[in-house]
């Protein structure tokens, strides 16, 4: 007998309760399980559905009776009172099955959700389940949703994106104050009018968000925007192909269709095309276009569609106006491509050209920028005359790069950028960098010439080890090997012509460069295993010899700071009773054998300290040359400067004007109303500015010999 014979017995049946109970009668009918509680819900009560769970036949089918219970109190109950025996999937399908005050009364049974522990997708279900109006009320209820519920904001903002009313996500959005990407996701689900006066609202939301908001208006909602309200792109610098490569096949044909109706520039226009999807490109009848637009359309993107793919065989005019689009890594370049890449620096300036620093850390140079650095580095290079032996040759790129390029003055301030100052290019053409970077751009030359050498560190400063090359001893010797040159170590030397005793030194000999006159050893060039084998040291009548002979002395050998110590000396002289008219004098001094000298500030620091400055003659307190910044330039570019504490007869301040090259005074009063001290200088003195430092270190060093302090002080990167 099957379900249809049952139905006709209970039918007939005064006790249908006992039917259902008693497993003889039950066991001579064959029927699945639904077609049985569907029996039971047209038969028996909702009392009598709840008496069968005390008949063990009946365990392990507990959702199934509550399933048919019709009574929503009841049902509810039996949720509860059975929670232990439920699965989720299945409590959310008897909570589908109440009412709105139903539902409410279990998602606001803490216990019980608690011990639930819903997964999020079911949670979520739960509520989307619930009408518009009372899913916004239980919304607008933080104690429940994040309190009982534990809603994350991306769940509540998923539930918000469905309401009926913009009103009521208006009201979500106040009332949870989310993050502006959150906000977002809400705003996108308005209408086109909504979404319009957003975007016409500068303070309403960033660019980034702007840009989502555009992407999900239709092709022609999108070239009505353009047309009338252009100033939403121009205003947030939004680039029309931005929004349109995003559209699908269907809609970029049609918007090419009307591109000449479009509000957009020719080179905009030209960007459209170039950022057209692959497919759209091929379904497009060109034979009608401009030769603009063909050229344009004809342009490749890279697999990711971010950047365009430079064809270096095409006419690099094609490629006008699209520096933002444009990524070149030099490395991956033969020489005839190289030499295309500066003419195409010429036409697109703005480019981006990756140096890959080290660990894969890619740091990004204009085209204007790589094209002087490169341009710089042929010319140095052209200098080189063919007769020139490589030490010869190390000897002058040494030299120039010290004559190029100054320590960065705003190294470890809080306007650093740890990429500029160590991007190649980036420092040949702005003429600052830190050690990493400075170490990188002399290998980088050498390298153009054959010489080998490798980026060697030692604590918290970088260096290198030249390999394999030959030495002239001034014995007329020539020895070969490894030595180990500091090109950072020799920038203020070779500024002002003095010699690098940084230069071809043996790891040995480097090493005494590292200890001061206390004794205290910064371990900058310390590193036993790499430099172990960098034996070769240039003694200082041979490092005389090789400058010589490529010019970098005087013809009688005389480094040429020796003509401005005895410049220097004569002020001295001329002015011994007269302290500031010798200060003064003295810094015009520097003007004059330097007019860079507001520019390149940290060798300027040290030759003030070490030489110009430093003087028995001017008997003063205390003398400082550092750094400081306008207050009222928001960028915070530092200014050198230079405090002189004379005691009884007063103080003194003068800063370096970098448009008139020359240093100015100011009173104490005004200077200290004019400039402030970087953050970590400060820090670095307790907050203490150094003209209220009562203490004066003062030494005396011959820079025609010796360079160790023009350097960063200890613990500094070098």
């Amino acid at each position: 007998m099957d379900a249809q014979d049952l139905r006709k017995l209970l039918e007939k049946a005064e006790d249908k309760f006992n039917i259902f109970v008693n497993k003889k009668i039950l066991g001579s009918y064959k029927f699945d399980e639904f077609e049985f509680f569907d029996l039971i819900k047209d038969f028996l009560t909702d009392e009598e559905i709840i008496r069968l769970y005390e008949y063990p036949q009946f365990k392990g089918f507990e959702y199934e009776l509550i399933n048919v219970i019709s009574n929503q109190k009841l049902k509810i109950q039996m949720i509860i009172k059975f929670e232990d025996r439920l699965e989720n999937y299945q409590v959310v399908n008897l909570f589908k099955q109440l009412d709105d005050e139903g539902k409410k009364e279990i998602l606001y049974n803490k216990e019980f959700i608690e011990k639930r522990q819903f997964e999020d997708c079911r949670m979520e279900d739960m509520i989307s389940s619930l009408s518009n109006h009372t899913r916004e009320n239980l919304l607008a209820d933080k104690n429940l949703m994040k309190g009982i519920l534990q809603f994350t904001d991306k769940q509540i903002v998923d539930l918000t994106k469905d309401l009926s009313s913009e009103e009521s996500k208006n009201k979500i959005m106040e009332l949870y104050q989310f993050s502006d990407f959150y906000n977002t996701d809400i705003l996108v689900t308005f209408s086109y009018e909504s979404k319009l006066q957003i975007l016409l609202n500068k303070k309403k939301s960033k660019t980034y968000d702007k840009i989502r908001i555009l992407s999900t208006f239709n092709v022609k909602e999108l070239i009505k925007i353009i047309n009338e309200n252009k100033n939403i792109f121009t205003e947030n610098n939004i680039k029309p192909y931005e929004i349109i490569q995003s559209l699908d096949i269907e809609a970029q044909k049609f918007f090419v269709t009307k591109l000449e109706n479009i509000n957009l520039t020719l080179n905009e226009k030209r960007k459209v095309l170039a950022y057209l999807g692959e497919e759209t490109k091929k379904k497009i009848d060109i034979t009608n276009f401009k030769e603009e637009y063909k050229t344009a359309i004809s342009i490749e993107k890279d697999r990711l569609g971010n950047y365009i793919i430079v064809d270096f065989n095409r006419n690099l005019e094609d490629y006008r106006g699209f520096d933002e689009n444009i990524k070149i890594y030099p490395y991956k370049l033969n020489e005839v491509q190289k030499t295309k890449l500066l003419q195409l620096c010429e036409i697109c300036p703005n480019l981006e050209i990756i140096y890959v620093f080290r660990k894969g850390a890619e740091f990004i140079s204009t085209g204007k920028e790589y094209k002087e650095a490169e341009e710089w580095i042929a010319t140095l290079l052209n200098s080189l005359k063919p007769k020139y032996t490589e030490a010869q040759k190390l000897a002058i790129i040494d030299n120039a790069i010290g004559k190029k390029i100054s320590y960065s003055p705003d190294f470890e301030t809080e306007i650093s950028n740890s990429e500029d100052c160590r991007n190649i290019w980036k420092i040949i053409s702005s003429g600052y960098g830190v050690c990493n970077g400075i170490a990188r751009v002399e290998q980088y030359i050498l390298s153009k010439i054959g010489i080998e050498s490798e980026v060697i560190s030692g604590k918290n400063h970088a260096f290198l080890k030249i390999k394999n090359i030959e030495l002239p001893l001034a014995n007329g010797e020539i020895v070969k090997g490894n030595t180990i040159v500091d090109p950072t170590w020799n920038l203020a030397n070779h500024r002002f012509g003095a010699a690098p005793d940084n230069f071809c030194k043996s790891y040995q000999e480097i090493r005494k460069n590292d200890i001061n006159k206390k004794g205290d050893d910064s371990f900058s060039h310390k590193n036993d295993e790499e430099l172990q084998d960098a034996t070769l040291n240039l003694d200082d009548n041979s490092l005389t010899q090789l400058f010589k002979s490529v010019g970098l002395t005087h013809e009688n050998g005389k480094f040429p700071i020796t003509d401005i110590c005895m410049k220097s000396q004569l002020l001295d002289i001329l002015y011994e009773n007269q302290p500031y008219q010798n200060i003064e004098k003295h810094l015009n001094l520097l003007s004059k054998v330097c007019p860079e000298f507001a520019i390149c500030q940290n060798s300027s620091m040290r030759i003030l300290s070490d030489i110009l400055l430093n003087k028995k003659y001017i008997k003063f307190k205390k003398c400082v040359a550092k750094r400081v910044y306008d207050r009222k330039d928001k960028q915070k570019r530092p200014v050198l400067y230079v405090y002189i504490d004379l005691g009884e007869k007063g103080k003194k301040f003068y800063y370096a004007d970098k448009e008139e090259a020359q240093f100015k005074e100011l009173p104490q009063e005004e200077f200290v109303k004019k400039f402030e001290c970087y953050k970590k200088d400060l820090e670095k003195e307790k907050g203490i500015r150094p003209w209220k430092i009562e203490e004066q270190e003062k030494e005396n060093i011959d820079l025609t010999t010796s360079s160790s302090t023009i350097v960063a002080q200890e613990g500094e990167e070098k």
